[in-house]
């Protein structure tokens, strides 16, 4: 009685886990997603490659990075109601901008210069004026980390990151998540919730 309890349990636990990875996936996810570039020519019907390798990674930045790096030089946001200097972009933004400032071609890693660019008319170039964007390398202090539960010091996995206390790309979006659409967002846009999570304050 005792083996048939097992077994019979261990056929139950399979197939909930079987039948439960699509849904997984559903959910969101870098399959399926902007980044996922395994149907591109260029990518080697990989999905990770052209950003990381596990193998012989560009040290200088993190993690484990595979993708040629940006030189440009940007023009950031400026505000005479900023209550914080913008910087320079930090490093994760320039990962992000790496293929999104339009410099680089998508297809230049692993060593390689690429010839794929994503084009100026395409919304995802954002070039390297970034004077008509959210202000990135900017400090989130308004009220500091012992005072706001639900920032990134709570080390809630679903909030909003902050990457040295300020503002990044990656502080609204995850390149890896398409569970909120085409735009990889943290937080939903709906009601202005994303923005709501920071300027509502």
């Amino acid at each position: 009685m005792k083996r048939k309890t097992v077994a019979l349990l261990a056929i139950t636990l399979a197939a909930v886990f079987l039948t439960g990875l699509p849904q997984l996936h559903a959910a969101g996810g870098i399959v399926g997603s902007k980044h996922d570039f395994k149907g591109t020519s260029w990518a080697q019907q990989q999905v990770c490659l052209p950003c990381h390798t596990p193998h012989k990674a560009n040290t200088t930045v993190q993690p484990l990075w595979n993708h040629q790096m940006s030189a440009a030089t940007y023009t950031t946001y400026t505000s005479p109601y900023l209550k914080e200097t913008v910087g320079t972009p930090g490093a994760s933004s320039l990962l992000c901008l790496s293929c999104h400032d339009g410099t680089v071609a998508v297809d230049s890693y692993g060593g390689r210069t690429g010839t794929v660019f994503i084009q100026s008319s395409d919304p995802a170039n954002i070039g390297t004026d970034l004077s008509n964007d959210h202000p990135i390398a900017i400090k989130y202090g308004h009220k500091g980390p012992a005072n706001c539960a639900n920032c990134h010091w709570s080390g809630s996995p679903n909030k909003l990151k902050f990457y040295g206390g300020k503002v990044e790309c990656a502080t609204c979006h995850d390149p890896h998540n398409n569970g909120l659409g085409d735009k990889l967002l943290r937080i939903s846009m709906v009601n202005s919730e994303l923005c709501l999570y920071c300027h509502g304050k």
